[in-house]
């Protein structure tokens, strides 16, 4: 379930803890561990039991990128993409396996084009 109230993003998800709306600005980057997606959020962390092939089709268009099977990261928290690692602005590097490197250095070039 997508809304957009005062020009913010917000979508719905059910996770462990229960139903929680967060701004899609405030989500930093979605991992994959132990059979469950972790959310971490500016305010903390949520898991939640589902896909992550179906989180990323969720947050398609938002400004999130797949920078490996088990992350989605969102391209408004990363400082820098260099030598196959995404670091992001709270100082959390991730690796990129060289055969996504090209197509997220691509995404993440248009990201910040469209945002200047």
């Amino acid at each position: 379930m997508k809304e957009i109230q005062q020009g913010d993003q917000i979508i719905r998800f059910s996770f462990v803890e229960g139903n929680v709306c967060l701004r899609v600005e405030d989500i930093v980057y979605i991992e994959t561990y132990r059979h469950k997606n972790m959310f971490y959020v500016t305010s903390g962390t949520y898991s939640i039991y589902r896909k992550m092939d179906e989180l990323e089709e969720d947050l398609q268009g938002m400004g999130f990128v797949r920078t490996h099977r088990s992350f989605l990261v969102n391209m408004r928290y990363i400082e820098k993409i260099n030598s196959y690692i995404v670091t992001l602005t709270n100082g959390k590097e991730l690796s990129v396996p060289k055969s996504r490197y090209p197509d997220v250095k691509r995404q993440y070039a248009l990201f910040r084009e469209t945002r200047e």
